[in-house]
């Protein structure tokens, strides 16, 4: 029983290690997304502003360069927000959960592997020399 509900959690950690996990990819996608039409907006509605308001003391060409490296340094910090990856507690925690659980899976698991040929023995000594021999098995693929 305790097998079944160890592998519960694990599964249920695993479930919202994922769900976490989605979220901060949509997220991501979403300031991605934003930085996307705010950069558009801002080719549009800037450009047009600041080219007249520019050219009106200097020569059109100074004035396009200086309304393009306003526009780099914007996009450059959007793209850097978007691109940033922060991990999530919960989702750090929730895997956690579920590798402790995995892990006592295992070893519950080795546990029964090593006592089931004591069990079905009838001779006590081929029992044990069976349980040694699953144990030396066990421990073998275990370090692999």
């Amino acid at each position: 029983m305790r097998l079944i509900s160890l592998l519960r959690v694990a599964a249920q950690a695993e479930t919202l290690r994922w769900k976490r996990t989605g979220r901060g990819v949509a997220i991501q996608a979403a300031l991605g997304a934003a930085a996307a039409v705010f950069g558009l907006m801002l080719l549009v509605m800037l450009h047009v502003a600041a080219l007249i308001w520019l050219a009106e003391g200097r020569s059109g060409t100074t004035a396009a360069l200086i309304v393009a490296g306003v526009d780099l340094v914007v996009a450059a910090l959007l793209g850097w927000l978007a691109a940033r990856h922060a991990e999530d507690p919960i989702q750090v925690e929730a895997q956690r959960v579920r590798d402790d659980a995995l892990r006592q899976v295992g070893d519950t698991a080795s546990r029964a592997m090593v006592l089931a040929p004591l069990l079905r023995s009838r001779n006590a000594k081929k029992g044990l020399i069976g349980a040694a021999l699953t144990a030396a098995v066990v421990g073998f693929v275990a370090r692999r």
